[in-house]
This record gives C-alpha cells, sequence and structure tokens, in this order.
C-alpha cells in the first residue's frame, strides 16, 4: 500500500495510501470475514519457496456478481502469476456468479491480466461502490 507505483491505479484517496490508511484498510477487510458479504483477500505465494509475491481476492459488487482484484510486486510482474490466480479464482468464482474485474483506464498490464485469464473487455463503466469510471471486463464461462 506504501509502493506508489503499485497503488497508483487503486481506486485509494491519498490517505488510504499512508501506514495508518492501509492499517484502516485491513481491518475493514477483517472485520468483513464475519459478515454476510466478506471481503476475501488473500496473499499469492511463490510455488517454489512460499514467499509473498502479491495479492488477490474479490468481493461482492451486486446480487449474483463478484469484483476481483489482484496484484503482484514489481519483482514478480509478466510471469503470469496475476493471470494464473485472476484465472483460478474467476473459475471457482463463475460456476455460481458473475464475475467482474474493474480496471483503471490506463493500467494496460491489469487489462492484460484480465484478458489472458478469460474475460472480455466490456467498455467503460461507473463503478457503483467508487463513483469512478472503470475499464469493465466480465468473465466468460466455459
Amino acid at each position: 500500500m506504501l509502493d506508489e507505483e503499485s497503488t497508483r491505479y487503486l481506486a485509494f484517496d491519498d490517505e488510504q495510501k499512508t501506514a495508518a490508511g492501509a492499517e484502516a484498510l485491513f481491518e475493514l477487510v477483517c472485520s468483513a470475514y464475519d459478515s454476510e458479504d466478506p471481503i476475501h483477500s488473500y496473499a499469492i505465494a511463490q510455488k517454489s519457496s512460499d514467499r509473498y509475491v502479491g495479492s488477490c481476492g474479490f468481493a461482492p459488487y451486486d446480487d449474483g456478481i463478484y469484483e476481483c482484484y489482484y496484484g503482484v510486486n514489481k519483482a514478480e510482474r509478466g510471469q503470469g502469476v496475476a493471470t494464473e490466480v485472476t484465472r483460478a479464482m474467476a473459475k471457482r468464482l463463475a460456476e455460481t456468479s458473475e464475475v467482474r474485474a474493474y480496471c483503471h483506464p490506463e493500467n494496460n498490464a491489469a487489462h492484460a491480466v484480465a484478458k489472458k485469464a478469460g474475460f472480455s473487455r466490456q467498455g467503460m463503466s461507473l463503478h457503483k461502490n467508487f463513483g469512478i469510471e472503470s475499464e469493465l471486463f466480465v468473465y466468460q464461462k466455459g
């Protein structure tokens, strides 16, 4: 959360990108685990060493719709890590729900991950929770 390059495309305000903001977000996610609509957040570990390389997760967006997210540390980008975890997550979620990814319009790397993971670009869409225009990708079952 404190790496400006890694957070520049996130829909967080400047306060949320501070140590205190990151801690508050962490507490929010943890408290959501016991709610009816938990936010799922997972560490991504390198298979061979179990070293942390990023995070992924999903949260309810609307009735029958989940929004997924993914992020990989700079050193591990371009190795297919985000694509692999996003594809696996979306495939499982799509068994019962629609799966979406909202990406910053200029985040071409996130667009590429979504497409490689089986999502189809739907165009610009207003994110109902953040109130920002984003590229909407929807996972294509099958």
